[in-house]
């Protein structure tokens, strides 16, 4: 768990970096309004990933339905694969949701920066900060993107096993 967390916060500071990274070097050139678009799509797929996400821990472990309607039918989470899995989706949600939250403060905090008279001065350097979170939001999106394919591969393919030792079952029943 622990070498899990070090990758996870190892991953996050090389993202923040590459984001900053990016945003110091394209400033000049890039503004604001190049990433309108770019923010809409990055709405749209945090939200689509959010409600894939959930729909997959419905669908997967149905007592965790069942735990707001009947608490004492609920059973324990089988086999730590499946915990594995609904850790990594639980953090796809979380990552969704950070992304969705930073896009409000987007929205909410750099039309008030921009337009205050004390920060008047320091516009370039709010322009950095917003190339940079918007990318950095945009790389936390494709990692939880990645996260849901990796579900789905893996559902798949243990499906797949799991047919094909039923198959290989049947026929040795003869």
């Amino acid at each position: 768990m622990l070498k899990r967390l070090f990758f996870s916060l190892a991953a996050q500071f090389f993202m923040a970096g590459l984001a900053v990274f990016i945003a110091w070097q394209s400033s000049d050139f890039l503004t604001k309004s190049d990433f309108e678009p770019s923010l809409a799509v990055l709405q749209n797929m945090s939200a689509a990933v959010f409600t894939l996400a959930g729909i997959w821990i419905a669908y997967l472990y149905p007592e965790a339905i069942k735990s707001f309607t009947n608490p004492k039918k609920v059973s324990v989470l089988k086999g730590s694969d499946n915990a594995k899995r609904i850790e990594n989706l639980v953090l796809i949600i979380f990552t969704s949701a950070f992304v969705l939250l930073g896009i409000l403060f987007l929205n909410l905090a750099f039309p008030i920066l921009e337009k205050s008279p004390v920060l008047a001065a320091y516009k370039g350097k709010l322009n950095v900060i917003y190339i940079g979170v918007v990318i950095y939001l945009s790389l936390n999106q494709m990692r939880a993107i990645w996260g849901i394919m990796v579900n789905n591969f893996e559902f798949v393919y243990r499906l797949s096993f799991l047919k094909t030792n039923q198959a290989l079952s049947d026929d040795l029943k003869g």
